[in-house]
């Protein structure tokens, strides 16, 4: 402020608003990045608890586990069971935007 005059001048206010500008500018990215790294670890988490889930199931009773499309949560979670040569895993599989991802568990009889 100069003299005794109340209130900002024009220019402080240019400088106070290009400041607000410049921080929005890097705050709002980082926010949405966080935000969408938080969603991808809540659905992985999900996946792994169906995956536990799934093995669990396959041990105690292989009459009641099936390959199939699991929905839980709101997102769709392929399950099967894959065959190597001398052993087994079970999968689960899921896309985010385009962007498939899966993890495996190896069974052995």
């Amino acid at each position: 402020m100069i003299g005794s005059e109340k209130g900002f001048t024009f220019i402080e206010a240019i400088i106070s608003l290009n400041l607000l500008i410049i921080f929005c500018i890097i705050i709002v990215p980082s926010m949405s990045l966080l935000l969408q790294k938080k969603y991808e670890l809540e659905i992985r988490n999900v996946a792994e608890d169906l995956l536990t889930d799934m093995v669990h199931l396959y041990f105690s009773s292989n009459e009641e586990f099936k390959e199939d499309l699991y929905t839980k949560n709101g997102n769709e979670f392929l399950v099967k069971i894959h065959s190597n040569n001398d052993s087994n895993s079970i999968c689960v599989r899921w896309s985010i935007r385009e962007k498939e991802s899966e993890i495996c568990e190896k069974i052995s009889e």
